[in-house]
């Protein structure tokens, strides 16, 4: 935790002058204090501070599930800039957010209050209109009237609140400024109610029950009471009983629609339950449910296969391939994200070749499946055939840019391949992207002197511009 705030007092520090003189301010019409390209530059700060500290969910199937419920609504959401930065924190805690800058999150134990995908879909729709509307930057210039608080104090607030150290993201950072602070975070409740009306429309025109919105404030609700204590989301979200009246009176304005319980948001919600409430009695507990279940019925498909999934994953984290495979084989739902798991299933009993041609058939149907593609980067790579691994994850990393563990994954790739230069450069993004800018900058000067020993010159070139971006300013000293 020291070096985190150390890292956001230098970051808040610097609000006075890299956030606001160095930035140029381009202005719009809802907001002159903060400009668009100046929250999108602190946003991706913000996002890099995160990563640096707090732990991050990788998972393929996690990923693609939020990144698809996302831009579902963001169509109907009214947001100018809809390319978004999407992160899944590693928390049981009740907590999304939207950052500006088009950072938009969520913690995986969101899922452990949601009774479907209606009602985490309405708590992101909410957040996309605080978005769409700039109620972050028009909060922050009503408030500098009366407590000036740079932004970027404002954003090193966030990362800890978000990083679960809600006292210290209020009230430990900046000491006297504590209390302008919390005024700035906490949205008035003007933006909440219009945010809960926005979100509601939002919800609704993307083919969602808008009553999901009062399920998920009354579950909040029952969540903090509960506790003991505020939820995180309620630290800058304030809940009361007036606008949970609101939300449920402009709710009955809308038909109730069927709610969506996918396969993957079933299986997202059992992982989550087995890694922050079961633990190490999770494969019994499910392993109970699955033998109350009874034979797969069209009244249970759905549910009994997430349940084998869940199962087949706890067996391979466990390294039982056997019993792993065993309900793998069960599964009769077709999805891409089980191909892949039967794949490395079957490549740790030894039969990587069947393995490969699994992933790759699958691919044909799903050619794009985050999934299959990592998969079949890891069969490649296993099978001698590290190029062609390169090849698969440099589209991921191109897809997924701001991921720090893709490119992890391509720098050892790139190793093994013998493509030094390029398992320099993968590793200094990987650095950059998780707010370790000093070590991105030394792998990519590590990267720039094997291009020029090699005389690869278009590439020496490419890395050297892109270390004008990694490289940390330096003060007057020379010192980074």
């Amino acid at each position: 935790m020291k070096r985190l705030l150390t890292l956001l007092l230098l970051l808040a520090s610097a609000g006075s002058t890299s956030a606001t003189q160095e930035l140029p301010s381009l202005g719009d019409s809802t907001s002159g204090l903060i400009s668009l390209h100046q929250e999108k530059e602190l946003g991706q700060e913000w996002l890099r501070a995160l990563r640096s500290q707090a732990p991050t969910i990788d998972d393929p199937l996690a990923i693609t599930w939020f990144r698809d419920l996302v831009y579902e609504l963001v169509p109907h959401s009214g947001l100018q800039d809809t390319d978004l930065s999407i992160i899944v924190v590693d928390s049981p805690e009740l907590n999304a957010f939207a950052v500006p800058g088009g950072i938009v999150g969520i913690n995986l134990g969101l899922l452990l209050y949601s009774d479907d995908e209606d009602q985490v879909a309405s708590v992101l729709a909410h957040e996309l209109a605080h978005l769409s509307q700039r109620h972050f930057a028009r909060q922050v210039e009503a408030a500098q009237r009366r407590d000036p608080v740079t932004l970027a104090t404002l954003l090193a607030s966030i990362v800890l609140i978000a990083t679960n150290n809600t006292d210290a993201g209020v009230a430990g950072l900046v000491g006297s400024q504590a209390a302008a602070i919390q005024n700035q975070l906490a949205y008035s409740r003007d933006f909440e109610r219009e945010a809960d009306r926005l979100g509601m429309v939002t919800l609704s025109r993307s083919g969602m029950d808008a009553h999901a919105m009062t399920d998920m404030f009354s579950n909040m609700m029952s969540a903090s009471r509960y506790r003991g204590s505020s939820l995180e989301f309620l630290m800058t979200h304030p809940l009361t009983s007036a606008r949970v009246a609101d939300a449920a009176g402009r709710a009955a304005q809308y038909p109730e629609k069927q709610r969506q319980r996918s396969f993957s948001f079933q299986v997202l919600r059992l992982l989550a339950e087995a890694r922050y409430q079961l633990k190490d009695e999770a494969l019994a507990e499910l392993e109970r449910r699955l033998e109350k279940s009874g034979p797969d019925t069209s009244e249970n498909h759905d549910s009994r296969n997430a349940l084998l999934y869940a199962l087949a994953r706890l067996s391979f984290n466990r390294e039982d391939w056997k019993k792993g495979a065993a309900y793998a084989d069960q599964i009769t739902y077709a999805h891409p994200a089980v191909t892949a798991l039967r794949a490395q299933l079957t490549a740790e009993m030894g039969d990587a070749g069947t393995a490969l041609t699994m992933v790759k058939e699958a691919r044909r149907n799903y050619p794009a499946d985050l999934s299959l593609r990592l998969t079949q980067a890891m069969l490649l790579d296993r099978s001698g055939k590290a190029p062609e691994a390169v090849a698969i994850l440099k589209k991921i990393t191109e897809d997924y840019p701001e991921n720090p563990a893709y490119w992890a994954t391509l720098s050892k790739t790139a190793s093994t391949s013998g493509d030094s230069v390029l398992a320099y450069r993968a590793l200094g993004e990987s650095y950059f992207y998780s707010g370790r800018k000093q070590e991105a900058a030394q792998q990519l000067r590590s990267a720039i002197k094997e291009a020029a020993r090699l005389s690869d010159f278009q590439r020496e070139a490419a890395i050297r511009e892109r270390l004008k971006v990694v490289e940390p300013l330096k003060d007057s000293r020379g010192r980074p």
